[in-house]
C-alpha cells in the first residue's frame, strides 16, 4: 500500500469512523490506566474497570471480545 493510498483510505468515511472509534477507545483505556494507576482502587474495582472498557471496546468493535480479553490479559 502506497502513502497516498493509506491516506484516501484514513479520509474516506469509514476510515474516519473508524479513526474516531479507536480515538474514543483509546481515551477509555487511558482513563482506566490513569485510575486503576492513581492506586485508591480495589482489585474488584479495577476488575469492574476493566470489564467496563472491555464493553465499550465491543461497543465501538463488534466481535472485539475476545482480542481485548488477549490484549487486557
Amino acid at each position: 500500500m502506497t502513502l497516498d493510498e493509506a491516506i484516501r483510505i484514513l479520509r474516506s468515511p469509514e476510515g474516519k469512523d473508524e479513526t474516531k472509534r479507536v480515538y474514543l477507545l483509546r481515551r477509555a483505556v487511558d482513563w482506566a490506566e490513569i485510575t486503576i494507576r492513581a492506586g485508591d482502587v480495589t482489585r474488584d474495582d479495577a476488575e469492574a474497570i476493566v470489564d467496563a472498557v472491555a464493553a465499550r471496546a465491543e461497543e465501538l468493535f463488534p466481535g472485539s471480545q475476545n482480542t481485548f480479553s488477549i490484549v487486557s490479559a
